[in-house]
């Protein structure tokens, strides 16, 4: 129903070059990338504070800036039409059941890349370090990708629009976009060790180009370049 209820057509014309177009307020889509800008939400880099701790990695205005990398004019529920649009098939957000086991997130695994200037693009993983060692999020063992969560349908409407959660560091069960750890956000539950990279995360409010890719379509594109 969630599927049906957000689907735009989109209509690619065949050209050499995918071409992005904005089909929704600032979000620029093509078949398997999603594109949007945003600005760095947190500043890393004061003497004072320089440990920011994460739970998300891109929010909506007026929600968790001060615990996400990227804050984004974005609709959440407009994003998941965007994704739609190119072609990403949602799953579904982390479930806890009343025994408090955690089944995590499904849909679409996909690459976020964030663009900053003329500087060439990085994974989001990479702007994640853990606290204490500083080791990047990616040679954490639990850590394996991103998914096309795609929120759910509550009283409140689209639950991400309520919560500005747009792509989760620790999932809520409300974001579009989620990992598929089931690391809680809730301190008491798992100790808070993950921190914006001090090293790569521009100055707060740094302008930033995100940028949404397919697994699928980059797996398909490598197999069709070793054909013979």
């Amino acid at each position: 129903m969630l599927t049906a209820l957000l689907a735009i057509p989109f209509f690619l014309e065949p050209t050499a070059e995918p071409q992005l177009h904005e089909i929704l307020p600032g979000l620029f889509v093509t078949q398997g990338i999603v594109e949007f800008d945003g600005r760095v939400a947190i500043d890393c880099h004061h003497e004072g504070t320089p440990d920011v701790y994460l739970e998300m990695l891109i929010t909506a205005p007026d929600s968790r800036e001060y615990e996400s990398l990227v804050v984004a004019d974005i609709k959440p529920s407009n994003l998941h039409a965007a994704l739609l649009a190119a072609g990403f098939e949602p799953g579904a957000p982390m479930t806890i059941d009343e025994d408090g086991t955690r089944t995590p997130a499904s849909g679409d695994e996909l690459i976020i890349e964030l663009i900053v200037a003329d500087q060439d693009p990085v994974r989001i993983e990479s702007w994640v370090v853990r606290a204490e060692a500083q080791t990047p999020l990616t040679a954490d063992p639990s850590w394996n990708k991103l998914v096309f969560a795609g929120s759910t349908l509550t009283d409140r409407g689209y639950a991400a629009d309520a919560d500005g959660t747009l792509a989760a560091l620790t999932p809520f069960t409300t974001e579009v976009i989620a990992p598929a750890w089931t690391l809680s956000h809730h301190a008491e539950i798992d100790e808070p060790v993950w921190i914006a990279n001090r090293d790569l995360v521009p100055e707060q409010g740094a302008g930033v180009r995100v940028r949404i890719t397919s697994v699928k379509e980059n797996q398909h594109e490598d197999d069709e370049s070793h054909q013979p």
